[in-house]
């Protein structure tokens, strides 16, 4: 790709953001997304319930009250006790996020942060190199945890010696202030190459505090990035967002799984690489003032297993239009929080405009 910004950076006072790796889960009983089921699905050893983890979903999936007993092993006036706890340990986290990608936390981080061989290794002539081999493990990964067990906060044993490794997914000492995460990519490996200028997710990029992600482009200073964008430079971005304690937020590092999988193992797609000076995902704060993203949406479901009567998720996604709007919409989003969202992903064509008070913020004229 071609040289895709004017770099201005301004040394002011030194400064490494440290980050807290701690494993971060809500551990509220009241953790739910929204909606009914509509349909009974048999699966393998269970059946399949679409939507919330309650007592009346399940008894309506099910097919009655003592149906769901048979299934939990309890009598039925203990039905509701017992679906509280049962469905509180179904959105546990079970799995390291580092660990289910097998490859090791230094691995991980630096893969989110655009590198490792997933993002510079190509195929030659000669066929020395084959993602399908580096990454064998990962599609095993998404049809089963990635699915059906929830991950945590990916730390890989990182924690006691490195606080905060994993900083793409830390502002200050709090997880994704604005509750979003987003992936820029400017790269492909894929068949169909980055999406056209008028495509969904096409974006141009506009400017980016890089001290926010000082641990991923390591400059110790205060930086800052504008860009100059040119029709050719145009970037893919796609992301997701949530509300404290709900379902999206128990289950936001799975999504986060499925979009790298998504963007980086399919054909068409293969997208790989970051924008200079940013990770390559990272909490939406960290990321540059883009002026699009894509949208994902996590949809609620569970199985319960008719011979145990264990439950666990089961996930699937959907396109949500427009990271901005998705945004937007949430209503357990503040203005002050919908006012920051809508700074670091401005309308089309606002995106010089947005350079110009980016830097004029910083007492800088553009």
């Amino acid at each position: 790709m071609n040289q895709l910004a004017l770099f201005l950076i301004v040394t002011l006072t030194s400064c490494l953001v440290q980050a807290n790796a701690a494993n971060h889960a809500s551990n509220e009983s009241s953790i739910r997304g929204a909606g009914k089921s509509q349909t009974r699905d048999l699966v393998v050893g269970g059946v399949q319930v679409i939507g919330e983890c309650t007592l009346s979903n399940f008894v309506d999936s099910v097919g009655g009250e003592d149906a769901l007993a048979g299934y939990l092993g309890v009598p039925v006036e203990d039905l509701k006790d017992t679906m509280d706890k049962r469905c509180f340990l179904a959105l546990e986290p079970t799995i390291d996020l580092s660990v289910a990608v097998g490859k090791g936390p230094q691995f991980l981080k630096n893969f989110l942060d655009g590198g490792t061989t997933w993002n510079d290794n190509y195929k030659n002539t000669e066929g020395e190199y084959s993602l399908e081999v580096d990454s064998a493990r990962i599609g095993g990964v998404y049809s089963t945890d990635g699915k059906h067990a929830v991950f945590s906060t990916p730390d890989g044993g990182t924690s006691e010696t490195y606080p905060q490794y994993f900083s793409n997914f830390y502002n200050g000492d709090r997880e994704c202030r604005l509750g979003a995460m987003t992936c820029c990519y400017t790269a492909s490996r894929g068949t169909n190459g980055l999406p056209s200028s008028d495509s969904a997710g096409s974006a141009k990029m506009c400017a980016h505090d890089m001290t926010l992600s000082a641990k991923s482009n390591h400059i110790k200073s205060k930086s800052y990035t504008i860009f100059d964008t040119q029709p050719a430079d145009d970037t893919y971005c796609t992301g997701f967002a949530w509300e404290e304690g709900s379902f999206s937020d128990a289950v936001k590092y799975n999504t986060l799984f499925h979009l790298t999988v998504k963007n980086l193992f399919d054909p068409a797609k293969g997208y790989v690489k970051n924008i200079p000076g940013a990770p390559m995902c990272g909490c939406t704060e960290q990321m540059p003032i883009i002026d699009n993203a894509a949208c994902t949406k996590v949809k609620e479901g569970y199985t319960i297993d008719t011979n145990t009567g264990e439950i666990k998720v089961n996930l699937s996604w959907e396109d949500c239009g427009n990271l901005r709007d998705h945004y937007n919409s949430l209503p357990g989003r503040g203005d002050t929080e919908k006012f920051f969202m809508n700074s670091q992903i401005v309308e089309k064509g606002k995106c010089e405009k947005a350079a110009k008070s980016f830097m004029n913020d910083r007492m800088m004229i553009h």
